[in-house]
């Protein structure tokens, strides 16, 4: 998984390394995307929601993001007990978008963050076993450029929690799970 991980991030930042801006190619702008993602959590489903907003130079964007749980999700602890369970995480967001000149293109980005989960009470509706982790989501999407300031893409992507320290009633690599996320774009492309 570490090699991944370290593949994953090179791939990222070679891709900027392409994307470097020419001289006389000058171009820059802003985005601020809005999304939503569903990820599976033990046997139920989880919706997160989240938003980015950064910079664009040439077609590379730039930016951070915050992502967090709508809703609890359903666990069951190491000591056999139900609890629900709720994440967030923010960070450091890279895209570069492919064949961008086109109406529909496919567009990468990793969201590399820091973030945490906790367990909810269910009689003191308190949040208990709080622990830290660092989430590493790639992914990849088609978009769709609806107007010349507005875009809406439709992905799949892969959540990595890597633990800072480990909850002690519940397993925080329930969290690692494939996603889908549907994302609405505007700026300045």
């Amino acid at each position: 998984m570490k090699k991944l991980i370290a593949i994953l991030i090179l791939t990222v930042f070679s891709i900027a390394g392409f994307s470097q801006v020419e001289p006389d190619e000058y171009q820059q702008g802003g985005f601020c995307s809005f999304d939503g993602q569903f990820f599976p959590v033990e046997k139920g489903m989880s919706i997160t929601l989240g938003g980015t907003c950064g910079f664009i130079i040439k077609d590379f964007r730039l930016g951070a993001y915050f992502d967090g749980m709508s809703k609890t999700a359903r666990i069951t602890g190491t000591d056999s007990n139900q609890y629900s369970l709720r994440q967030s995480h923010g960070g450091l967001y890279l895209a570069y978008p492919f064949f961008n000149d086109h109406n529909f293109h496919l567009v990468t980005d990793i969201k590399v963050g820091y973030g945490a989960s906790m367990i909810i009470n269910s009689t003191t509706r308190k949040g208990e076993d709080k622990v830290g982790f660092v989430a590493i989501v790639p992914s990849a999407a088609v978009e769709y450029s609806i107007t010349d300031i507005l875009k809406i893409s439709l992905g799949i992507n892969y959540q990595f929690h890597i633990k800072v320290k480990t909850p002690e009633r519940y397993k925080q690599s329930v969290l690692n799970a494939p996603g889908v996320y549907l994302a609405l774009t505007l700026g300045l492309f």
